[in-house]
């Protein structure tokens, strides 16, 4: 998700290593948690057995890394692109969704491994708090655009668009050609009611 000019900037241990947790995603997504071993990641990643155990002390500690990784990376894409929808309006607001949802399914696999890595937060507590941070994040970011279109109850409103995302996501992943377009009348319904009520 990150640019080649920023990863080039890095430092080479810190590319290899981050080479290391997105090949643990690659093998989330193919084949869930129970499929990570450090064996099968450095396989993925392309290194020697070795990097991975100097990188990560355990395998836990690499799946919470690659989670965290995978948090941090989508953060920048979503604020990315946000910008590119600068006027605050419901159009651009189901706009910038719709295309948010649109280019995450240009990459299933990384949708995969999100829903993988939620499960396992339900049963880690360091997950489930790294993940709790980033959605409050997200939902203050969703609130703040809701409130400025007129949404009485923004932070409720957000809470809502945010699971209406998820259960698309999810419908999506069974079926063959999701259509983010009926995902953009479903968030036009849901928001506009927010913003007349």
């Amino acid at each position: 998700m990150s640019s080649s000019v920023q990863v080039e900037a890095l430092p080479r241990s810190e590319q290899r290593r981050r080479a290391i947790m997105r090949a643990t995603l690659r093998v989330v997504a193919e084949g869930g948690l129970d499929r990570v071993t450090h064996r099968r990641v450095a396989a993925a990643a392309g290194v020697p057995l070795g990097s991975t155990t100097y990188y990560f002390a355990s395998r836990d500690d690499l799946i919470r890394q690659s989670f965290q990784l995978y948090l941090d990376e989508s953060t920048k894409v979503l604020g990315d692109l946000a910008r590119e929808y600068p006027e605050i309006t419901v159009e651009n607001l189901v706009a910038y969704l719709v295309e948010l949802a649109r280019r995450e399914f240009e990459r299933p696999g990384l949708v995969l491994a999100e829903y993988e890595l939620i499960l396992a937060a339900a049963r880690d507590a360091s997950l489930a708090r790294d993940l709790k941070s980033w959605e409050r994040g997200r939902i203050a970011e969703l609130a703040e655009w809701l409130e400025q279109i007129g949404a009485s109850r923004p932070v409720e409103s957000a809470r809502s668009v945010l699971q209406l995302m998820r259960g698309y996501e999810l419908e999506s992943l069974t079926r063959p050609d999701p259509d983010p377009e009926d995902l953009g009348r479903r968030l036009s319904v849901l928001i506009r009611a927010f913003v007349d009520s």
